[in-house]
């Protein structure tokens, strides 16, 4: 190779592992999502060398950028929302997550240590709000760009209001509700089709017993854990389970496309939670 083809390589190689770095800011990376975002970021590079022509890379004419951009982009993206069917079973049930959902086929997880004790750490969990995750008044703010004119629960330039996340969560007709809550661990659900934003609301048994086609069902946690010295791990985990091969293929691409802005909203509820528990 050239001096000229190792810097396009070595190019290619540094901005794909600033994307795979900011991806996994947002969670542990999932192909699925890799593959898809690998794909729009192709294309955005294909359409912006229309503008720029990437000789750079070795294309003479800014078709051929747009033209190999639009290629690997479709490649990519088709192979991630087509992404091979899996399934995940817990052995051994050890928290109430286990109980209401021990087999499923997407999840992601994420953990943190606090220095608070668990009964402070779970104080901060009762009282966190919107208002503290700065992923979701960013998340709430593109949605009141692209929903202009729509009335939305707002504070003071366009932060989100004060409403405290498991408030909502606990109230009927916010589309989650309840499994169980125990001093170390809260658990939530969701059942229905996300990605037609029709949630059905059930009781604990209900949910346990809950298999109509063409559904998923949602089982999330908060999971406190003595770390030893005054501190606390938080875990919190979201398992998706679908009621049918069809709903699985559905919610993979679903969850494929929306799976960084899930891991941004946990991470965030986790830094919320420290801050609010190490707060003199």
């Amino acid at each position: 190779m050239t001096r000229a083809q190792w810097y396009r390589a070595a190019a290619v190689v540094v901005v794909a592992v600033g994307g795979l770095v900011l991806m996994g800011s947002m969670g542990r990376l999932q192909w699925p999502s890799v593959l898809v975002y690998s794909g729009l970021a192709a294309f955005c590079f294909g359409l912006l060398f229309l503008l720029v022509p990437a000789r750079w890379l070795g294309f003479s004419r800014r078709v051929y950028s747009l033209a190999a951009g639009a290629g690997v982009g479709a490649v990519l993206f088709t192979a991630g929302m087509f992404w091979p069917l899996q399934s995940y079973a817990t052995p051994v049930a050890t928290s109430r997550i286990d109980a209401f959902l021990p087999t499923y086929h997407f999840h992601e997880r994420h953990e943190l240590v606090v220095n608070a004790t668990p009964e402070r750490v779970r104080e901060a969990l009762d009282e966190v709000s919107f208002s503290d995750v700065e992923a979701m008044q960013a998340l709430g703010r593109i949605r009141g760009f692209v929903m202009s004119g729509m009335k939305r629960p707002t504070g003071a330039r366009g932060a989100v209001a004060p409403v405290r996340i498991l408030d909502v969560v606990k109230r009927p007709g916010s589309g989650f509700f309840p499994l169980a809550d125990t001093p170390r661990e809260f658990v939530f659900g969701l059942a229905g089709q996300p990605w037609n934003n029709k949630p059905v609301r059930l009781t604990p048994e209900e949910f346990l017993t809950w298999n109509l086609p063409g559904q998923v069902k949602v089982a999330a946690n908060f999971l406190l854990e003595d770390a030893g010295g005054g501190r606390t791990r938080v875990i919190t985990e979201t398992r998706i389970a679908a009621t049918d091969e069809a709903a699985q293929r559905t919610m993979g691409r679903y969850w494929a496309l929306v799976y960084p802005g899930s891991g941004m909203i946990r991470w965030g509820l986790l830094k919320a939670i420290r801050t609010r528990a190490e707060r003199p």
